[in-house]
């Protein structure tokens, strides 16, 4: 169990937070959460192509056509931390409505505002940075 503390503590110093489920995978097979993690790594601070506001958008419309809250409220954190401004990712949300149908709006338009609203308060101002 000591490996999973440690890479849990990794996830969790790496990443900001540790969800739930990562505690469980940690004590299930701490193998797949390392693995996992450093694909996420990989492929989220290793990798240069895109930049990572573009990134961060690209999970933001994935969570939003899948429904998944907790996904959307990291990735447009993520995204906000990354530089996007709040229309670029309300504009990401739409485009993830074409395949997803309105039910993605539906879903993550609240929590856009949400943390929307939660970045530009803990920023000071009532536009945020570059909004």
């Amino acid at each position: 169990m000591v490996k999973g503390k440690e890479i849990l503590e990794k996830v969790r110093r790496e990443r900001g937070y540790v969800h739930i489920s990562r505690e469980i995978l940690c004590e299930r097979d701490p193998d797949y959460l390392d693995l996992y993690h450093r694909l996420y790594v990989h492929v989220m601070k290793e990798r240069k192509s895109l930049p990572p506001k573009i990134k961060e958008m690209i999970l933001v419309a994935i969570n939003a056509a899948t429904n998944y809250a907790e996904g959307v409220r990291v990735h447009i954190r993520g995204a906000l931390e990354a530089g996007a401004k709040e229309e670029e990712i309300f504009e990401a949300i739409e485009a993830a409505s074409l395949p997803a149908g309105i039910h993605a709006i539906s879903f993550s338009l609240p929590i856009f505002a949400e943390v929307c609203k939660e970045y530009r308060e803990r920023k000071g101002g009532p536009g945020g940075p570059g909004q």
